[in-house]
């Protein structure tokens, strides 16, 4: 199974609305709600173009997603990470976790956010090297925070 990671571009973003729908849908269902959830194409388009966006690629279709914030002091928020529910399990995740931090050696830390109920999505990030460094509410829904140090390459 060959993965490609390729910069999105604002003709991607139907398809970019598509894959996080059908990532996303279950947690929307489950909370209520969910920040990659129904995205309009405006709000896709301004993701494109301000944050750092790929497309993974698989089977020569857009399987998922990774959207970065550069927080413009060598630390990066990982916004953003999904894969189709059919390609879950085939470790497209760590290759693209791996590709993400390949692409920002200079990145002393990573962060993102995940609900603290999805268990599923905790043992991921723990493998891939990230610890949760504190737990909050947003809304009705409570999150951790991960944190992964680097040692960035000078």
């Amino acid at each position: 199974m060959k993965i490609e990671f390729i910069r999105a571009t604002v003709d991607d973003v139907d398809k970019l609305i598509d894959v996080q729908n059908q990532s996303f849908y279950a947690d929307y269902v489950k909370y209520g709600e969910c920040p990659g959830y129904n995205h309009s194409k405006e709000s896709m388009t301004n993701i494109v173009l301000n944050r750092i966006t790929y497309k993974i690629i698989c089977d020569n279709q857009i399987v998922g997603n990774i959207i970065v914030r550069d927080n413009h002091d060598s630390t990066y928020f990982l916004g953003g990470i999904c894969v189709l529910p059919d390609y879950e399990n085939k470790g497209i995740g760590q290759e693209a976790i791996k590709f993400i931090e390949s692409q920002f050696p200079n990145a002393t830390v990573w962060t993102l956010e995940t609900p603290a109920d999805k268990k599923r999505n905790h043992y991921f990030y723990k493998k891939v090297g990230y610890t949760i460094v504190k737990e909050y509410m947003d809304a009705s829904v409570k999150i951790v925070l991960f944190k992964k140090k680097m040692n960035p390459t000078k």
